[in-house]
């Protein structure tokens, strides 16, 4: 598909097969929600089933694009230039409600704003049982997207906000809307962090105008069953200045100096920072060196050892987990986008490191104990885009998460979809 106009970013909800797309005209940018569907089923529930008819040897063996197609399912919305979105991690529930997805923007007129996405039309879901309620070819659900809050947290300079993140689904629990928290970067270097008032707007309560000598461009949220992550109070930041930072929001923000700083190993700025959702210590970078990188975020002097960097052929402007496995989708710029993989693991699942957090008995473990380095290595590259690509991330369906890569470029106004095996 080609897009109008161009995109810059795009992003899937996870466990549901909704997709929000970013693209520029001007300075307008409009997040499309895009609903992908199988072409070969025609009339009934297109999620529920296979990549192919069990009787269809031809299609089981056809290629991503010739198996998915893409509808709008919500008008288009005009906002500034969008440089991030963010999905939710959990729905923002309401009283006995609930909830519906979430999306965060950071946009170049310095805001964040948080928008409500909530069908207009039945969802597959209300009509699982029943074999009679087909849909017409191409025909797809449709949503209502409502702004909820909005805050202008750029600082001066351009004033851009450039990356926002959630805080972990833990935080909170079933009462996430009341306690989530947000964190975002811009343009000025600094970094802030939002929360909800009671009155239901956003807020900005803790702020570092100068988190960085330069440009920042990432934010990510610590995982929150890592050393550092304890439940939301550790973000991590990149920018420009080549600089890799951690901030424990616990001591505050505004006061305390950065819980660590790494500014010798990426060669050009930080585009990117990933925290691992299967391995709570591991942290994943992009730079314009072209680089991705794998940290233990116990010891963020350096990247691990055993894992030198994956050179992806271009600046890794975007990177995404596969959520079932050690494999990332990076958005390459000039370098195309490269699935980069990872054969290493901690030792310990993330349901053992919780048992000997618990365990007040445990003692410190040496590194031996909880990694198995392994290598990080690019197990695939998509050169099919004609421009720099700005945005991947792995297709989700009806049951889980599918082994394609939806990818878009910006000049070509590229939206691709294909697989690495």
């Amino acid at each position: 598909p080609n897009p109008n106009p161009k995109p810059g970013g795009l992003y899937f909800l996870p466990q549901r097969p909704y997709l929000v797309l970013g693209t520029l005209r001007q300075q307008l940018l409009y997040p499309t929600w895009i609903q992908p569907q199988r072409a070969e089923y025609s009339t009934f529930k297109p999620f529920w089933a296979a990549a192919a008819a069990d009787d269809d040897d031809d299609r089981a063996e056809s290629s991503p694009r010739d198996r998915w197609t893409f509808a709008p399912c919500a008008t288009p919305r005009h906002t500034r230039a969008i440089f991030e979105l963010k999905w939710a991690p959990a729905t923002l529930a309401r009283g006995d409600t609930a909830g519906n997805p979430a999306l965060a923007q950071a946009d170049a007129g310095g805001f964040v704003s948080v928008y409500e996405v909530s069908p207009s039309t039945p969802d597959d879901d209300d009509t699982a049982g029943d074999d009679t309620a087909g849909r017409r070819p191409g025909s797809t659900s449709s949503f209502d997207v409502a702004e909820m809050a909005s805050v202008r947290c750029g600082g001066g300079g351009l004033g851009m906000a450039t990356c926002v993140d959630w805080s972990p689904a833990l935080v909170g629990g079933g009462e996430y809307f009341g306690s989530c928290r947000l964190a975002v970067v811009g343009a000025d270097g600094g970094a802030r962090i939002l929360a909800w008032r009671e009155s239901g707007d956003l807020e900005v309560v803790d702020e570092r105008e100068c988190a960085h000598d330069l440009e920042a461009w990432a934010v990510a949220f610590a995982h929150p069953r890592s050393s550092l992550g304890s439940n939301g109070g550790v973000i991590f930041t990149g920018a420009d200045d080549a600089a890799f930072k951690g901030w424990d929001l616990r001591a505050g923000l505004h006061r305390s100096p950065p819980a660590f700083v790494n500014s010798r190993t990426h060669g050009a700025g930080v585009t990117c920072v990933a925290p691992s959702p299967h391995d709570p210590h591991v942290v994943a970078t992009g730079s314009y060196d072209d680089g991705v990188r794998l940290w233990d975020c116990r010891r963020v002097r350096r990247p691990l050892q055993a894992c030198d960097a994956a050179d992806c052929g271009g600046g890794t402007w975007r990177l995404r987990w596969h959520p079932e496995r050690r494999a990332i989708a990076c958005a390459a710029m000039g370098g195309g986008v490269a699935v980069v993989d990872w054969s290493g693991r901690e030792s310990r699942s993330i349901d053992e490191i919780d048992e000997a957090n618990a365990d007040e008995a445990g003692g410190p473990e040496s590194e031996s104990d909880v990694w198995e380095p392994g290598s990080l290595s690019v197990g695939f590259r998509y050169r099919g885009h004609a421009s720099i690509a700005y945005g991947a991330d792995w297709g989700w369906k009806r049951g889980g998460c599918e082994d394609v890569v939806v990818s878009c470029s910006f000049y070509d106004k590229g939206l691709h979809v294909w697989s690495p095996r």
